[in-house]
């Protein structure tokens, strides 16, 4: 009899273990860049600007994040700062699409650009992904957003006769972008050998006055930017997250925002 029962535990316990692996095995990521060695393109003090060439996984899409230690951080302590009630209201409002039309907003670009992404009537907001998260915990890593915000960019790029992504980053530790001459000099070339610029990505925050959670709607700069990306370098889709959503703009809807030099 305890033969058998030590037999049946030791099956529970075996069950038990198959089951946690699976489910750990469910959200896994096999990617982290922290680990994975970037071709240097140039480094010039706290700048830096480099690529990963990674082979085009289902899981880099997914918004199964895996383990993004300091996303994670961010997220918890932007919860602890305002209270969940506060960061509750503020994450739904960054999120939703359904808001009523501010007539307000055409006086001021910035005000515009986000009433149209708001309203639903340009972008679309989802979940962030994991490649997304991926390069924001990058960042983190490097200056936590609470108490030294910063902005990076992103720059994706893809191969289909090769099936693998270049994943262009750039930044620093100032509050803006580095100009980003240097990546695109390198997806120039890229381009000539048939990658294709499929996504520019970078993040949005916002001061403590205003809580923190960046806006998901691109800036006028943004739209002018993003306009002189699909233009000169056929860029397909632009990518803005807080760290929590995404916003995703295909390139045939650059023209509705207003941007600078118009």
């Amino acid at each position: 009899m305890l033969k058998h029962s030590t037999t049946l535990i030791l099956l529970a316990i075996a069950c038990i273990s198959l089951l946690t692996g699976c489910i750990s095995s469910g959200i896994k990521q096999t990617v982290s860049l922290q680990t994975i060695s970037p071709v240097i393109l140039k480094k010039n003090g706290n700048e830096i600007f480099h690529y990963w060439q990674l082979p085009n996984k289902p899981a880099l899409w997914e918004t199964k994040l895996g383990t993004v230690p300091e996303l994670e951080l961010f997220r918890d302590s932007l919860k602890n700062v305002l209270g969940n009630e506060r960061f509750t209201e503020i994450l739904h409002r960054q999120s939703s699409q359904d808001v009523p039309e501010d007539t307000a907003a055409a006086h001021n670009g910035d005000a515009y650009n986000s009433n149209l992404i708001h309203t639903g009537k340009a972008g679309t907001i989802r979940a962030i992904n994991f490649l997304e998260a991926a390069l924001l915990n990058y960042q983190l890593s490097r200056y936590p957003f609470l108490s030294h915000p910063t902005e990076f960019h992103g720059f994706i790029v893809y191969n289909s006769s090769e099936d693998s992504i270049r994943v262009y980053f750039g930044a620093s530790d100032q509050p803006w972008p580095p100009k980003a001459t240097i990546l695109l000099q390198s997806i120039a070339g890229d381009l000539q050998r048939g990658w294709k610029l499929a996504y520019h990505l970078h993040n949005h925050y916002e001061p403590k006055a205003k809580n923190y959670l960046g806006i998901l709607a691109p800036s006028m700069a943004d739209a002018q930017f993003y306009e002189f990306l699909q233009a000169e370098y056929g860029l397909r889709k632009a990518l803005i997250t807080n760290g929590f959503h995404t916003v995703e703009i295909d390139s045939s809807e650059f023209s509705k925002f207003k941007a600078h030099g118009q």
